[in-house]
């Protein structure tokens, strides 16, 4: 509940819009993840509706041959050849930029979104067993028609959970015994917060790996281009012409091997698309880093106070009783263990 007071409070949302994790989560769990899916809808609208693929083919390719240089080059992959190279290098050379990712664009842009989705589905698991589900008392103020209603709702649930564990002494959190009942949602959420800075620096060297070329300098030298005005069709990572090398068996021991140049219409979407990932990922890097200072912070003791204190002045029907609080009226034996 003090998670959901704060964030409350630090990212200026009011009552009609709580959440249960703050600004810099929702960027990652909510926002990426749309804007992901946004960018398969367009690459999958590229490959089912348009021609993501069209090689030049001899003239003795007709129809439905020519379909097929198409086919064979789109699933075996092409290399990029540099236009200032005259001849066509022997087959038997290992290519140099072989371009193979365009097939698994969507897919890999799918399994970005699941890695964004998995440090929330963490916490939606851990809170489900904990005793204390936050997300069903966020739903339960949010419900109700009277704001007050709901909230009286959750503070009641949330004060039987108090005195069950103060009763207990505690709480079993990872099989130990915490005398801190806050002490293991404090432990998973900054799991969740490490999560999410450890995925955006992960899915680095993870395209590093998927696009097969360095991924990680790809950004300045598509900046540059950007701000110079730069070349954008001859590029060796996302090339939009390339070289097919397939073989063609028929009748008998024959085996006739055809290099034809192909256009790849997909790359003019590919490359923006990974140019605006690379961008996005440095920029969440540094929230997600930044976004758990202020955390840290709050879970000081003088913030701590602070925080209540000012929630209790908030409180219309506490504020008579606010000045014997804090004078003469000695803490409970639950107050005085929670702030110790």
């Amino acid at each position: 509940m003090d998670k959901i007071l704060i964030a409350e409070d630090r990212y200026g949302l009011k009552a009609i819009h709580l959440e249960e994790d703050d600004l810099i989560d929702r960027l990652n769990n909510r926002f990426t993840v749309l804007g992901l899916i946004m960018c398969i809808s367009i690459i999958a609208g590229g490959v089912l509706v348009g021609k993501p693929i069209n090689c030049w083919t001899p003239a003795e390719f007709k129809d439905p041959h020519s379909g097929y240089a198409n086919s064979i080059c789109w699933l075996k992959g092409s290399y990029y050849l540099p236009s200032e190279e005259i001849t066509i290098p022997d087959r038997s050379i290992p290519r140099t930029y072989f371009v193979s990712y365009y097939q698994w664009t969507a897919f890999i842009l799918l399994g970005m979104a699941m890695f964004f989705l998995l440090p929330q589905y963490i916490w939606h698991a851990f809170i489900r067993q904990s005793g204390v589900n936050t997300q069903r008392l966020i739903k339960t103020i949010k419900d109700q028609p009277d704001a007050d209603k709901g909230v009286e709702s959750a503070q009641s649930s949330l004060k039987l959970f108090l005195d069950a564990q103060y009763m207990l002494k505690g709480e079993i959190c990872c099989g130990y015994h915490c005398s801190n009942f806050y002490f293991g949602y404090t432990i998973m959420y900054f799991t969740v917060k490490a999560l999410y800075v450890i995925n955006t620096m992960t899915q680095f060297f993870l395209l590093n790996a998927f696009l097969s070329f360095n991924f990680t300098s790809f950004g300045p030298q598509g900046i540059n281009k950007i701000f110079t005005e730069g070349d954008w069709f001859e590029s060796p990572r996302f090339p939009r012409v390339t070289m097919c090398d397939f073989m063609v068996r028929r009748l008998g021991s024959n085996q006739h091997w055809y290099a034809v140049q192909c256009t790849l219409p997909i790359n003019m979407f590919n490359e923006k698309i990974f140019l605006g990932i690379w961008i996005w990922l440095i920029v969440l890097t540094i929230l997600n880093i930044l976004s758990i200072i202020p955390w840290i912070i709050s879970l000081t003791r003088k913030q701590r106070l602070a925080t209540i204190g000012k929630y209790l002045k908030m409180n219309k029907t506490l504020s008579e009783e606010k000045e014997t609080f804090s004078s003469s009226t000695p803490m409970s034996p639950y107050e005085m263990h929670k702030f110790s």
